[in-house]
């Protein structure tokens, strides 16, 4: 009961977490982006070209926003969550285009890592 307990509160935090990311992409703030960052495959010239070559206008997600996959992995010293979302725009609504992104949760606060920005 107390796993499932921590699990729903990771989740929680998972999601605020990936909100907050869309929004600063959906504002064009690929700096903050990387400020939040403890590590990146992509830097932010990365973020903004690809965003860029998408050539769709990024939005915020809706209040509702339930496009996102994540999972715990497993065997790890901390908690670690894989996370995939999915970017709204401002044509289609939800997109093809994917943010991936690996957060731990440190005792010192959550450590986040991009993965990837691209189309599934």
């Amino acid at each position: 009961m107390e796993s499932d307990q921590r699990s729903v509160a990771y989740e929680r935090q998972v999601r605020s977490i990936v909100i907050d990311l869309l929004v600063l992409l959906a504002d064009g703030d690929y700096e903050s982006i990387m400020e939040r960052c403890g590590y990146s495959l992509l830097d932010d010239d990365d973020l903004r070209t690809a965003v860029a070559e998408y050539g769709r206008k990024v939005v915020a997600p809706p209040a509702d926003y339930a496009f996102l996959r994540s999972c715990e992995l497993r065997a790890r010293a901390t908690p670690t969550w894989h996370v995939e979302a999915d970017l709204w725009t401002e044509e289609d609504g939800r997109s093809d285009l994917t943010l991936e992104m690996t957060i731990e949760f440190e005792p010192s606060g959550p450590v986040i890592g991009i993965n990837n920005l691209h189309v599934l």
